[in-house]
């Protein structure tokens, strides 16, 4: 048999595609498994530091409910609210949220403060939930040059292939972070700005809910849009039965596991 002849046996006997279905339940899954740790560690991070770090992630459980302060007159202005973030009972965030009793005042109609574990106002913590998304390109970056499986392929029986090598295990580490930039270049800026107002705010003193000028504003709602629409373009490549833009550059595959290579 010709080369070329080997090839198109070769081409013959591939898999087939990995749909959307299960690219997406692959990939809920890989959310939930970086998700326990990070929570985790921030949940830790949070009680060691006295409240100095919390997190704020994509997938928040809020629990709020109705308080009152005393003692201080500019604060009893305010209707408030406890707000906890919490992973199996140990918080991760805790703040206060207040507002105005009277709405026709030049008082602020809403002001959030961070607390401590003890319920205390402190100065306003490290908000560590921009490092969600890289933390989870981190791990499939990992995961697929060790074996082109992440946990959530693994389970659903799908396999990232070089194009170019089908029967190498694992990405090479040009092709693996290639592939991760762009899957996730959608979600720089918004991971870029929650960067930028995390530190903006960190240790800044209890008061009103921090003003932002009209640019700042305007480059959160545009990160915040592109986060979103990115990933839509790519679910819409997969469910067209077209390889997505990551997969495209970096010249690999999704594919089902279903043969022995």
């Amino acid at each position: 048999m010709t080369d070329e002849g080997i090839q198109l046996a070769a081409a013959m006997a591939w898999p087939r595609l990995g749909g959307f279905w299960r690219r997406l339940l692959a990939s809920l899954i890989d959310y939930f498994v970086v998700l326990v740790p990070v929570y985790s560690l921030v949940t830790g991070l949070f009680l060691f530091t006295d409240g100095g770090v919390k997190g704020h992630f994509w997938l928040n459980w809020r629990i709020c409910s109705t308080a009152s302060v005393h003692g201080n007159p500019s604060l009893e202005a305010y209707n408030w609210q406890v707000c906890k973030t919490s992973l199996l009972g140990f918080p991760v965030a805790e703040w206060a949220i207040g507002t105005a009793k009277d709405t026709q005042s030049e008082a602020a109609p809403a002001v959030s403060l961070d607390l401590d574990p003890q319920g205390n106002f402190r100065p306003t913590a490290l908000d560590l939930g921009f490092l969600e998304l890289p933390i989870l390109a981190i791990y499939l970056l990992v995961m697929e040059m060790a074996s082109g499986q992440s946990v959530g392929k693994r389970v659903l029986s799908l396999v990232v292939h070089d194009e170019y090598d089908w029967h190498r295990t694992g990405l090479s580490l040009q092709k693996a972070a290639r592939r991760q930039v762009i899957k996730f270049l959608g979600a720089v800026p918004v991971t870029l700005t929650g960067a930028w107002f995390a530190f903006q705010a960190w240790r800044s003193m209890p008061g009103l809910v921090s003003s932002y000028s009209k640019v700042e504003i305007v480059c959160a709602f545009a990160a915040f849009a592109l986060a979103l629409i990115w990933p839509i373009w790519i679910g819409l490549s997969i469910a067209s039965g077209n390889e997505p833009i990551h997969d495209r550059v970096a010249d690999t595959s999704v594919r089902i596991s279903e043969i022995h290579e």
